[in-house]
């Protein structure tokens, strides 16, 4: 090596950008093995045929023998869900709804077959504004005498003002922590309220310290840089989740003004629907495990996404929910469209509860409370 060399492998500034390539190598490498490759949404459905087929899960298996008043509540519940599967069955058939109906003409369609026959087993409680953004959780006093430290995971939820559930979980609770995940969200400084400016009514001192907010998809392979919902709860030390909420804040825009919107804003639109692809990548990954959730929330969006063009295809991803052991205790459409824009509801809010595992909603050995 020349003396010149000698000189420049020696400077400062020759070290530091050798160090930056050196990391920067590393973090490459590491993001490739890190993130699972995309996958697609009929990919997703493949997968995860055989669990609705052959799981017992579909069929009424809560807590069988016992005889308290909770396990005998849920029986009941299960008894009268079968029982309304069945009648569904045959009413899709019947009328012909399945499988080749267009799934544009939804509004007025799925839920008069899909419906929230399984009862919470506890009080029913909305959690955020009375208003869009507000969400119905259930058993929630029951979740958090259980588990003062609960753990909430919020997907694709990057706006302040619709982050009212979040805030008002943390308000419930001194120790609850929310881990929130966004592909798509918008850089902020370390003062920022994670969605953004924050509304004067929140104490983003007290509360931020208890969000976590991670600039990555979670769960959803159909789209780049994302992470298995096991591999990040591994990460994070989690073993469960007390709510998982599924929420994407963007709404239905006429073609005339996604042409006249940012880049960043159209990405967004795209990624409605990815409640879908998400979920089934969920239940795939846990096989026939019990999911690591007590209950999820989840925003449902069906017009913006091309996985859903036929009641068939709704239909099957329905009973993947319901024989992964989700059962749903609340639904509501979304207001905004036909109290602002006179339009018809093309957002529909669901809560589920997960009841399979043992966790405070479903687990009769936890004291009575409330």
């Amino acid at each position: 090596m020349s003396s010149m060399s000698q000189r420049l492998s020696q400077h400062p500034r020759y070290l530091a950008l050798l160090g930056t390539l050196f990391l920067g190598t590393v973090y490459f490498l590491y993001q490739a093995h890190s993130a699972a490759p995309k996958m697609q949404y009929t990919d997703l459905l493949a997968a995860t045929k055989d669990l609705s087929s052959s799981s017992n899960t579909c069929g009424a298996n809560i807590l069988p023998g016992a005889e308290t008043h909770l396990a005998l509540t849920l029986q009941g519940s299960e008894r009268r869900y079968q029982r309304m599967i069945g009648i569904r069955e045959k009413f899709l058939v019947e009328t012909g709804v399945i499988p080749n109906t267009a799934f544009s003409d939804w509004r007025s369609i799925p839920w008069d077959f899909f419906i929230p026959e399984f009862t919470c087993p506890h009080p029913m409680y909305r959690v955020g504004t009375v208003a869009e953004g507000g969400k119905w959780v259930c058993g929630l006093e029951r979740v958090l005498h259980s588990n003062p430290n609960c753990i909430v995971y919020s997907l694709n939820n990057n706006s302040a003002s619709y982050s009212s559930f979040e805030v008002n979980m943390l308000e419930k609770s001194p120790a609850c922590q929310v881990h929130a995940f966004d592909l798509n969200a918008a850089p902020r400084t370390a003062s920022s309220w994670p969605w953004g400016d924050a509304a004067d009514n929140i104490d983003t001192t007290l509360l931020g310290s208890r969000v976590h907010f991670n600039r990555f998809a979670l769960a959803n392979p159909t789209v780049p840089n994302h992470h298995s919902l096991k591999s990040v709860m591994g990460t994070l030390g989690h073993e469960w989740i007390d709510i998982l909420k599924v929420c994407i804040s963007f709404r239905f825009l006429s073609s005339y003004h996604v042409e006249r919107i940012s880049r960043f804003a159209r990405r967004q639109i795209e990624l409605n629907g990815s409640e879908f692809a998400t979920l089934l990548s969920i239940i795939a990954e846990y096989g026939n495990k019990p999911l690591p959730f007590g209950q999820l929330v989840v925003t449902i969006q069906a017009l913006q996404s091309e996985d859903m063009t036929t009641m068939g295809q709704f239909h099957q991803w329905w009973q993947r929910l319901e024989c992964a052991g989700l059962r749903p205790v609340y639904f509501e459409l979304g207001m905004m469209d036909i109290n602002n824009r006179r339009q018809d509801p093309g957002v529909s809010y669901w809560t589920f509860i997960n009841v399979r595992g043992t966790h405070a909603l479903i687990d009769d050995t936890l004291p009575e409370y409330p």
